[in-house]
């Protein structure tokens, strides 16, 4: 008889998933992209603001796939380096990085994306407002 599988939450699996490194790395690259969004939107003016926002939004999606690349190598290196067929379990922890980091990393885009459009929104009505007041 088989044994009873193992159940655990989605949240807990997520954690497992990811491993350490990008539990915490994935958070504080969002954390980091909002808040450098966030500046570059205060305080930013010219081309130069919106070539940084370019650059910073995507820090937590470049991450994620970097955790998909180092997720996809260890699942091949289970396979490579096994003299007998690996059990699939220990080839879908590689898999399950691969999948769960860049699905991570771009629900972390979310709010520097969002940051970016109300600001370049607010920005635009600014810059409509002044312009109504010179042709007056």
């Amino acid at each position: 008889m088989d044994p009873e599988p193992i159940r655990q939450s989605l949240l807990s699996w997520i954690f497992a998933a990811l491993g350490l490194p990008y539990v915490i790395l994935l958070p504080l690259a969002g954390l980091l992209c909002f808040l450098l969004a966030l500046i570059v939107v205060l305080r930013g003016r010219g081309p130069m603001a919106a070539a940084s926002l370019i650059l910073v939004v995507h820090v937590p999606f470049f991450i994620g796939l970097f955790a998909a690349i180092q997720g996809a190598i260890a699942s091949y290196s289970i396979i490579a380096t096994s003299v007998t067929t690996p059990k699939p379990s220990e080839v879908a922890a590689g898999i399950s990085t691969a999948l769960v980091a860049p699905l991570v990393g771009m629900l972390l885009m979310v709010p520097g994306y969002a940051t970016a459009a109300i600001g370049a929104f607010i920005r635009s009505l600014g810059s409509s407002v002044e312009e109504t007041k010179s042709k007056n």
